[in-house]
């Protein structure tokens, strides 16, 4: 059967659904066909609906290159790649699509999602503006406008822009959901609130859009409907991890804690997944339930089977409380390459280290560090590791008196002093803290931690006290020295964004942090706004001082802390992410502590 006729039989078999079988003939002749351009539209179509991707891509761009871009194939071939997820090429042709042809609305649109989606927000924006000015009043341009602004932290801005998208389309889902989103990334909770009612009495519904639903109505303190609406999230996806964890914080830090894992466990009991088990047991251990986790584990493991990543997580469970040789025996014995597995290295370095093998843990360690990028928690371990092993690099790697930095955080306007500021820092931090009992999955114990990032808040001081501190943070990094192969001062920029910012108020009769690093951070920090009162013999005790460099109490190493500083009203204390760190527990004493935390990124 000669080519042409190979091809008309291809294009038959597609007509009636027969993909594949069309797709059998055509594939060999990619070659063949190169230069005609009928030929290679049959085989683009043919090649899309058998989810051949990368061959779509590739016959529309040749396409497009023999014919001189046709509008529709540019199109295509742009849609395709944006479902590729290549954003960025996809953008390229969205912007070549829209010079020749500037009165498609869709191409200017779609220029500005996949710039937004490629991570050009600046560029993004600017496409949407150009949009605009040819088709002043399109609501979905106004929304691409307003979710680029979002992403360039210009709040106030995208709200402006999602109440025109609004306005000119008020009966589009879509827009409606980004309105509520962008309204909650500006603290305004109940009308997001409102917004996401609108958007689903609109028809927008699925577990992800109830999920954020319940997480502003939380926000806005409704403690109850944010129950119900996890609860209908979880229902409909249990896998939806944001939902799962987002439930499981409600129910510990506003209600008593008692039903606060009652989901995985119907989960793992309806499903009866590997993955449900594991979630469950992760869930557990990351909110220091580490002795139930365990129970769980093997519960799973003795109806799901050995699954790599459950006896992982559970052999852990079990030896960082109990015994950490036969556990970690256990994870080495699986017949996987454990050490491919984040999971598997990490859990392996800790139980060593528990163990007291600090040289397998240090080896181990350095062997993560290799892949991991910028990831925190491989350092971390390295430098207790090093440390117990009394390797010299833990001082090049820590240098406590170079990297802890203390400075101080006056009112950037010059007219109130670092004391002073602190007060005004504290009264619009109090308001915020609306929880009963501390996170789960956090470090501290007898106190309470905002939720949401702490300076997305529009609140003026709130701003105020973001500028001092991005300031102060500059003036002290930039006394730091150069070190292309240190983890952290490689990394050094006095511009920098934030990556988590929050507030944390510890009460007296033991209100502490225990040692901990910052996983999401480059560079971390401790701004005290007030503090209690202090009697003499408190301070003889540094009461509430935080600390830097003692372990972790599950790794049973008698060490005490490198460096120990003193907080005060105003203080501003700086050190890289990966630097373990926690503070002594306060007596029982008059007042509170309440502190602003946040984590720095270089940019």
């Amino acid at each position: 059967m000669n080519l042409m006729a190979q091809l008309q039989q291809a294009q038959s078999l597609a007509q009636v659904g027969r993909v594949q079988e069309a797709w059998t003939i055509l594939a060999p002749h990619r070659s063949a066909i190169d230069k005609d351009g009928q030929a290679l539209r049959l085989f683009a179509f043919v090649a899309s609906q058998a989810g051949k991707t990368d061959e779509t891509i590739d016959a529309l761009k040749r396409i497009v290159a023999l014919e001189n871009g046709p509008p529709e194939i540019i199109g295509a071939l742009a849609d395709t790649l944006g479902t590729a997820g290549r954003h960025a090429e996809a953008a390229e042709q969205w912007t070549r699509l829209a010079r020749l042809r500037p009165d498609l609305a869709d191409a200017h649109l779609n220029r500005a999602v996949s710039l937004t989606n490629a991570g050009n927000n600046a560029a993004a924006l600017s496409a949407a503006d150009e949009g605009l000015l040819r088709f002043p009043g399109h609501a979905r341009l106004f929304a691409a406008r307003g979710a680029a602004l979002k992403n360039l932290g210009r709040i106030d801005e995208a709200v402006g822009a999602f109440d025109l998208a609004v306005r000119a389309a008020p009966s589009r889902p879509r827009i409606r959901y980004n309105q509520a989103v962008t309204l909650r990334a500006a603290c305004r909770y109940d009308e997001a609130c409102e917004a996401f009612a609108e958007a689903q009495r609109l028809g927008m519904s699925g577990s992800e859009f109830t999920a954020h639903w319940a997480a502003a109505e939380l926000e806005a303190g409704h403690v109850d409907r944010a129950a119900d609406l996890y609860n209908q999230a979880v229902a409909e996806k249990p896998e939806n991890g944001e939902a799962m964890s987002g439930l499981t914080r409600l129910e510990i830090e506003y209600r008593d804690g008692t039903r606060a894992f009652d989901h995985y466990r119907a989960w793992a009991e309806k499903h009866g997944s590997a993955e449900a088990w594991t979630s469950w047991v992760h869930a557990l251990a990351a909110n220091k339930r580490n002795e139930e986790a365990a129970k769980v584990g093997r519960e799973g493991i003795s109806k799901v089977g050995r699954d790599p990543d459950l006896v992982i997580l559970t052999a852990f469970t079990e030896g960082i409380t109990g015994e950490a040789g036969p556990a970690l025996a256990e994870i080495e014995s699986l017949p996987v390459d454990v050490d491919s597995r984040p999971l598997g290295l990490v859990s392996k370095i800790q139980l060593a280290m528990r163990a007291g093998d600090y040289k397998r843990a240090a080896g181990w360690a350095e062997q993560y560090n290799r892949n991991a990028g910028d990831d925190q928690i491989g350092w971390s371990l390295l430098s207790l590791a090093w440390r117990m092993l009394d390797d010299p690099r833990e001082h090049w790697l820590c240098d406590y008196e170079r990297l802890v930095m203390v400075t101080e955080v006056p009112s950037p306007d010059g007219k109130l002093s670092a004391q002073e500021f602190a007060k005004v820092v504290a009264a619009a931090l109090d308001p915020l803290h609306q929880t009963l009992v501390a996170p789960g999955n956090q470090s501290l114990s007898h106190g309470t931690q905002t939720s949401g990032a702490l300076f997305d808040r529009p609140d003026p001081v709130i701003q105020s006290f973001r500028e001092g501190v991005m300031r102060a943070a500059a003036n002290a990094i930039a006394k730091l020295p150069d070190d292309p192969t240190h983890p952290f001062l490689r990394r050094k920029s006095t511009k920098f964004g934030f990556s988590g910012s929050w507030s944390v108020r510890l009460q007296g009769g033991g209100g502490h942090h225990v040692p901990h690093f910052h996983g999401h951070g480059w560079m971390s920090s401790a701004f005290y706004a007030r503090l209690p009162d202090y009697a003499a013999e408190q301070r003889e005790r540094q009461e509430g001082w935080i600390e830097f460099g003692r372990p972790p109490d599950m790794f049973n190493m008698d060490v005490e802390p490198r460096r120990i500083v003193e907080p005060q009203a105003g203080r501003l204390v700086l050190f890289p992410s990966f630097m373990l760190h926690g503070t002594r527990p306060f007596g029982e004493g008059r007042g509170d502590r309440l502190t602003a935390a946040f984590d720095y990124q270089p940019l």
